[in-house]
């Protein structure tokens, strides 16, 4: 099979180790074979610094641990990259993740990098979050959301799970691919409440979009776009 995940039909190990290792950031990451990590890692540093600020900008770039508190929310989080270079930022992070190495591995780089703050949790986000949803509704306190999905983009459950969640004020969208499906979930994101879709929660408007250049001298790049309400 030419796409085929672990779960599936799992790996063998033929020669050298199991793992890869990277570091972003300060930190350093544990990638699992079925696990996604952007693999141009000057550029992935600019990626995520990108987004830490979007999420966070009053911490300001000069004091990078500098805390804000609250919660943040990753969507589609693999190997909590985003997550943990955001996580001195916040009391907490939650990710959530349909990969179960992937999982494996945010929960080993957290330790790994002396994390505590982090919780990642495996299974579709469709299926996650709205009792996750839930939960953090009686939480309180601020909430943060970052999504980072694949090409495919968001379950329209998991649009709607956002949507009505009203603690959620930013969200940051990471797409590599924004003139696909994402923009059906830019759409749904921003369109009026709709009963008969069940979005009850107020609309997003998008503010700000930074495109960085994850694939040189390609036409392709990762576009990192600020939702607020």
């Amino acid at each position: 099979m030419t796409r085929c995940t672990h779960e599936a039909s799992p790996y063998q190990l033929l020669h050298g180790r199991p793992h890869i290792y990277d570091e972003v950031l300060g930190f350093k990451f544990r990638i699992s074979p079925d696990a996604f990590f952007q693999v141009n890692q000057t550029a992935a540093e600019v990626l995520y610094r990108t987004v830490r600020h979007l999420c966070f900008p009053k911490a300001g770039e000069d004091r990078e641990r500098t805390k804000v508190g609250g919660t943040l929310l990753d969507v589609c989080c693999g190997t909590g990259a985003i997550g943990i270079t955001i996580s001195p930022r916040v009391d907490k992070v939650i990710g959530v993740e349909l990969i179960e190495q992937a999982v494996e591995d945010a929960k080993h780089n957290a330790a790994l990098n002396s994390v505590l703050n982090c919780e990642f949790l495996p299974g579709k986000a469709e299926v996650v979050l709205p009792g996750l949803m839930s939960q953090l509704s009686l939480g309180g306190g601020s909430l943060t959301a970052v999504v980072n999905p694949a090409r495919a983009g968001l379950h329209h459950r998991v649009v709607r799970a956002l949507r009505n969640q009203s603690a959620i004020r930013r969200l940051v969208y990471v797409s590599c691919k924004p003139d696909g499906e994402a923009m059906r979930n830019f759409r749904e994101l921003c369109f009026a409440p709709d009963q008969q879709k069940k979005i009850t929660g107020e609309k997003f408007s998008p503010t700000l979009a930074v495109p960085v250049d994850m694939f040189p001298h390609t036409p392709h790049c990762e576009l990192v776009i600020l939702f607020e309400r």
